[in-house]
């Protein structure tokens, strides 16, 4: 996987939409089907993007299934705080 501007650009992207379906709460599970419908992702980009972000601990895996692989996902506490920065 390469990273550069525009992968961490779509990253930013990706965890700012997270913080506001979110409602800046950690325990809210979003629907990944969402967000790719917003930020037009496809499939191996949203894989990447969402694996990224969960190892730097910034969003949770919250359930798997579905056509996106992933299901349900979750921002941390960590992640709260790194997208209030983007803003």
């Amino acid at each position: 996987m390469l990273i550069g501007g525009d992968f961490n650009n779509r990253a930013k992207q990706l965890l700012s939409l997270l913080s506001k379906k979110s409602d800046l709460i950690p325990e809210t599970k979003i629907a990944v089907e969402d967000l790719v419908e917003e930020l037009e992702l496809d499939r191996t980009e949203l894989k990447n993007l969402l694996e990224y972000l969960e190892a730097r601990e910034l969003v949770e895996i919250a359930s798997i299934g579905g056509p996106f692989l992933y299901g349900h996902i979750k921002i941390t506490q960590k992640g709260v705080l790194k997208a209030a920065k983007l803003k």
